[in-house]
């Protein structure tokens, strides 16, 4: 797509946003002389992105500040924003900090939109282990190597974030940002601030990340060790009671002789006790009626009967089957009276059975109360405390073992945190001489930076305390790189300590705002190339005023504000070819003349070169 316009004076701008169906706004550029503005697809020749390296892919805002609709497709490499004071390139960089934690306010909202909306993607097909282990912890997937974060702001205060569709708390983004992003000017996102990230970058300069690891994983073993003897140790009196209380129950389970299949058949013999004296009466009475009845006994009269079809039989055929049938009936009946007389015959019982039933089931039901649903319960119960017993008895032997085990762990690990701390010592010395060098080469000639151990009881980062400090400017005490000043000062100062680390950090994406307040001439060229080389292993983002970072840049963007009757919003255009000699002759004297379009031409020529 080609969008040319070009009008003397004053010039309208299509300000275009990728991948957004081509969408348009007009902009203003006053006193620009002429301006041509093309807007060339990402992924065409020239503009094709580095594989495998995680990095930045999409910001799109909407209705932040003054930005109404901005959709921005960043590179690899070294990406830079330019524009007119107050245009709003700072307004992209805050809507990023916001789209990765940052604090929100309502405030922020454009005027009569209903909310703020932020988000950004992230190419991660090569994730960074930190960011991988936090994807995990939450569980949040990726999406065809995709994280796409994002961030919403309501005029009640209210916001959501989300992680490929999942809702997490903004810490957990903050948490997520800090591993993909640096903001290093006036945004507070900065890791090398953090002493946890100070650590680990001076343990991967040092070549020492095998070694803290097995340090980190020797104390979580003391520490365990420690819980474990604790707990042994702690409130001994009570651990006696309990003790006591545990044979108590051992005593009385198994005092009762205990089987799991006993409840059953118990139930069931009390049953039939119970009933004894009405089972026997009716079994009795029964027999009577079959074969003592004083009128007629039914086996007599089965037998009459029987007597009767026999008869029959003899006469006609047809009775022969109900005369089986009355036979078949006769044998019934005197078997179970057989076995009436049988059971009246052996049947006892004891009075005193009953009790002794009772009593049993009564036991059995006070020991499911107490210990378990069902026998099998109690006795699963009983094995458990009779193996709590046998630790408790066996305390002091547990005890010596964890004793001894705990001071091997600690012996090793304090010799291996020794180890380590020697290594840091000797890599941090060689680490702060090369950040005093670069920092000279940006402008800071006496600037003092020194890594700062102190001896700490054993953690698991060792025995040390690790701070970095610097002294910006001559007669200036050491500080922690959080009090440092801010602005463009505490951007060199992390731009010389990303190019130290360039091997060791993690962070895939640096973004440096205002990096170029206060320098030009030949600082500015220093601090250009230190970005450029930077851009070689990490993503780089700039937002300068500088044509010589501008220039260097493998894609440029201009931001840009337009003025309406009703309304001021700020959209962004990506340059290439002429439009970018303009703006780079714009940067370097505020004007587009033979002279500064010569120059910006040579900037552009010699940077090709270097690339």
């Amino acid at each position: 797509m080609d969008i040319q316009v070009s009008l003397p004076g004053k010039v309208h701008v299509a300000g275009i946003w990728s991948c957004a169906g081509a969408a348009m706004v007009q902009s203003d550029i006053r006193d620009a002389g002429l301006f041509t503005a093309r807007y060339y697809a990402p992924n065409i020749s020239g503009f094709k992105r580095q594989a495998g390296k995680p990095m930045l892919e999409t910001l799109h805002i909407r209705d932040y500040a003054l930005i109404e609709n901005l959709e921005m497709e960043f590179q690899s490499g070294f990406n830079v924003l330019t524009g007119e004071t107050g245009a709003g390139k700072s307004i992209v960089v805050g809507a990023l900090g916001l789209a990765l934690g940052g604090r929100a306010s309502a405030d922020t909202i454009r005027a009569g939109a209903p909310k703020a909306s932020v988000e950004v993607v992230f190419r991660l097909e090569d994730t960074p282990p930190p960011l991988a282990a936090l994807l995990e912890e939450h569980d949040i997937s990726l999406e065809e190597d995709r994280l796409i974060l994002t961030r919403t702001v309501a005029t009640d205060g209210r916001g959501r974030a989300t992680a490929n569709g999942q809702v997490i708390p903004v810490a957990v983004l903050a948490a997520i940002g800090d591993e993909l992003v640096d903001l290093h000017g006036q945004h507070e996102h900065q890791s090398l601030l953090k002493p946890e990230c100070q650590t680990r970058l001076l343990d991967g300069y040092a070549g020492a990340e095998a070694l803290a690891a097995e340090v980190a994983a020797l104390v979580a073993a003391i520490t365990q060790k420690k819980v474990e003897i604790d707990r042994l140790e702690t409130d001994d009196r009570d651990r006696a009671r309990q003790a006591d209380f545990m044979r108590h129950e051992l005593a009385e389970i198994d005092g009762a002789g205990l089987d799991a299949d006993e409840e059953v058949p118990l139930r069931e013999r009390l049953h039939l006790i119970t009933h004894a004296e009405t089972i026997h009466r009716l079994a009795s009475e029964t027999y009577a009626l079959i074969y003592e009845s004083q009128e007629t006994p039914a086996l007599d009269a089965l037998s009459s009967a029987l007597k009767n079809l026999e008869e029959l039989e003899r006469i006609d055929n047809t009775f022969a089957e109900p005369s089986r049938q009355i036979n078949e009936a006769r044998s019934c009946v005197e078997m179970a009276a057989a076995e009436l007389r049988r059971f009246t015959s052996q049947m006892e019982f004891d009075p005193e059975e009953i009790n002794r039933l009772n009593e049993r089931l009564s036991l059995l039901s006070n020991l499911k109360r107490k210990y378990g649903a069902d026998i099998a319960a109690v006795l699963a119960y009983r094995d458990r405390i009779a193996g709590a017993l046998e630790a408790y008895d066996n305390r002091d032997a547990l005890l010596d073992t964890l004793r001894a085990a705990y001071k091997r762990l600690l012996s090793e690990a304090t010799e291996k945190a020794r180890a380590l701390s020697a290594l840091r010592t000797e890599a941090a010395k060689k680490m702060d001489r090369e950040a005093e060098e670069i920092l000279r080469t940006l402008d800071m000639p006496h600037a003092r930076f020194e890594t700062l151990l102190e001896s700490t009881s054993l953690t698991p980062r060792g025995l040390d305390k690790i701070a970095f400090l610097l002294s910006a400017n001559a007669g200036e005490a050491l500080k922690p790189l959080r009090q440092v000043a801010s602005g463009g000062e505490i951007s060199r100062i992390m731009l010389a300590l990303k190019a130290v680390f360039a091997e060791q950090d993690t962070v895939p994406t640096l973004v440096f705002d205002e990096i170029d307040a206060g320098i030009g001439g030949a600082t500015a060229r220093r601090v250009a190339e230190k970005m450029a080389g930077l851009s070689e292993k990490r993503q780089v983002v700039c937002i300068t005023h500088l044509a010589q970072i501008a220039a260097l840049a493998r894609t440029h963007f201009i931001i840009m504000k337009q003025q309406a009757v009703h309304a001021t919003t700020t959209s962004a255009l990506l340059l290439i070819d002429g439009e970018r000699e303009k703006e780079i002759a714009r940067l370097l004297d505020g004007s587009v003349s033979e002279a500064s379009l010569k120059h910006a031409k040579a900037l552009l020529a010699e940077s090709r070169r270097k690339a």
